[in-house]
């Protein structure tokens, strides 16, 4: 059985995909939805799978399952031979990569095996996959306490090395500098916070570069982050 996590921050950010995830996934007589990583991560038993859409759920269930195999929402979207692919008919895309995502070589494939489904043609960046180190807010503030209590090996003692803390109110300058590396207007992610960051650093570069209100209003229409998920779920 698969058990899948629909993410609470996903939830929050992406509701009416979510809501589509939730109502595929209940029409696939292997899986089973459960709910908070932090409430029901004693729900998966020996033999089943956990299926997870959001880095922290991810990282948290690695550690707190440990005995339970993990793989994410696109790689298990492969797995099925009839899924409806939708077509974007080679719409050109900047992909950004996690910084949490280093080493998870089977998600980083998936998500571009995802995207070539999809005909969408993405654009890699210049530090890409286990070089990203752009991971949106999350690597500006201290991990959260809870994470590192539940998941100590990631968040107490790996994570902190790379975490830069950044005032709040200096947040919208550091996306919007990086956000100076994208070649296209639109940018593809599979992260909350890189997709949320990366939309604010499109925003605030293309308010900076108009020249007048009308661009400005234009350049913010098509200067546009999504999740892979939202693309897949329409």
């Amino acid at each position: 059985m698969y058990i899948y996590y629909p993410s609470c921050n996903f939830q929050k950010l992406f509701p009416d995909t979510a809501k589509k995830i939730r109502a595929y996934m209940n029409t696939q007589p292997d899986v089973k939805v459960a709910g908070c990583c932090h409430v029901t991560n004693s729900l998966p038993q020996e033999g089943d799978i956990i299926v997870t859409v959001c880095m922290s759920c991810m990282h948290i269930l690695d550690e707190v399952r440990a005995d339970i195999p993990g793989i994410s929402l696109f790689e298990f979207l492969l797995t099925r031979k009839d899924f409806p692919w939708p077509d974007f008919s080679g719409r050109e895309m900047t992909l950004q990569d996690c910084f949490r995502a280093r080493g998870k070589h089977g998600l980083q494939d998936a998500v571009r095996e995802c995207l070539k489904n999809m005909h969408v043609s993405y654009v890699e960046m210049e530090h890409n996959r286990d070089e990203e180190e752009f991971d949106g807010s999350f690597r500006l503030h201290d991990p959260f306490p809870q994470n590192m209590k539940e998941a100590p090996a990631y968040y107490a003692q790996y994570l902190p090395a790379y975490v830069t803390p950044l005032p709040k109110e200096e947040w919208q300058g550091y996306y919007e500098e990086h956000a100076k590396k994208y070649t296209t207007d639109e940018v593809v992610g599979y992260c909350n916070t890189c997709v949320t960051g990366a939309q604010e650093g499109l925003l605030a570069s293309a308010r900076a570069d108009a020249r007048d209100e009308t661009r400005a209003q234009a350049r913010d229409d098509g200067a546009k982050a999504w999740h892979l998920a939202q693309l897949i779920f329409g």
